[in-house]
């Protein structure tokens, strides 16, 4: 990777706070190998391998997750679940460790352990400026990417952020993320379905649209978010690419005011799976930086406005069919 100038992304964890993985390292720097009809650019690829890991419940004893990093060396976070006990710390999980209050008050007790005593230092002064990475990033696609990376290290709640928690497949299902999986959705935005085409609308308590899914167009049952989710854990933006399962024999439903399709509740379906984010995530004047190759493969394979459209756009047509 000698003579590549890095991503933004991998410049200010490698400077202010640990390098990312090679793999994620190679993807984001935008590496030829990433840059094909299939995978579109490394930035979308980098994505889809962080969707992998959204997509798994996070474990608070495990440190699968910190592969996101390079190497993370867990030594220290092993001492301190394994010793804080000893020093009457109820703590069950390795993640949050700058907001545990009994973590960060032992500090100042007399007879805590060196070993200890540096760990807790250490993991909980390293979360604390993974919370606050995103504040040095510039580019938009940095700050989705940074937040997400945050997230899968130190989750937060439903309730903390009033968001909607998606419920999680137990596996992937076969609907694609190629990097012309946005066609058909930029065609609904602009109102322009197929004949045999329909659009599906899960709603929120609220009659509010969460989420448009597309039929007979492309593959089925892939969907894209409206508004901002969270997902084990991990908070989502308006505009990601999911596939969804539900009985559509057995699911409550009432049909569309326009075009052929149903209103959903979000609640009612078995669960989704998160696939990557889609161009229509970045802002239009951002998207042929941020997406690079895939966005000039939207725009070589005759996608329909992929330079101007907005996910606004796609809400207002959610919108009206309810």
């Amino acid at each position: 990777m000698s003579g590549v100038q890095d991503h933004e992304i991998v410049e200010i964890f490698k400077t202010y706070l640990y390098p990312l993985s090679e793999k994620l390292t190679e993807m984001l720097n935008e590496h030829y190998s990433h840059q094909t009809e299939r995978r579109g650019c490394g930035y979308t690829q980098a994505t889809r391998v962080i969707a992998e890991i959204v997509n798994q419940a996070r474990d608070h004893q495990n440190f699968q997750d910190l592969r996101i990093f390079s190497e993370y060396e867990t030594k220290l976070l092993r001492i301190l679940l394994n010793q804080s006990s000893s020093y009457q710390i109820a703590l069950h999980s390795w993640r949050n460790l700058d907001q545990h209050d009994g973590l960060q008050n032992c500090l100042n007790i007399q007879g805590v352990g060196e070993q200890f005593h540096q760990a807790v230092l250490q993991e909980s002064g390293f979360q604390a400026k993974l919370r606050e990475l995103h504040q040095h990033m510039q580019l938009e696609e940095s700050v989705l990417i940074c937040k997400l990376i945050e997230d899968i290290i130190l989750p937060k709640s439903a309730e903390q952020n009033g968001w909607i928690e998606l419920k999680t497949l137990n596996e992937k299902p076969k609907v694609g993320s190629c990097p012309l999986a946005e066609k058909f959705f930029l065609k609904v935005a602009h109102r322009r379905l197929l004949r045999q085409g329909e659009i599906n609308i899960f709603i929120d308590s609220h009659e509010q649209p969460i989420m448009i899914e597309k039929l007979n167009m492309g593959d089925n049952h892939s969907c894209i978010s409206l508004q901002p989710l969270i997902m084990n854990g991990v908070r989502l933006p308006a505009g990601c690419l999911f596939s969804v399962s539900y009985d559509a024999q057995c699911i409550p439903k009432r049909a569309n005011k326009n075009y052929k399709g149903n209103i959903m509740s979000i609640t009612d379906v078995e669960g989704f799976w998160f696939l990557r984010l889609t161009t229509l995530v970045i802002s239009p004047e951002n998207r042929a930086r941020a997406f690079s190759h895939h966005f000039k493969q939207q725009v070589q394979n005759g996608l329909f406005r992929p330079e101007s459209t907005e996910l606004s756009q796609l809400k207002a047509v959610a919108q009206e069919q309810i």
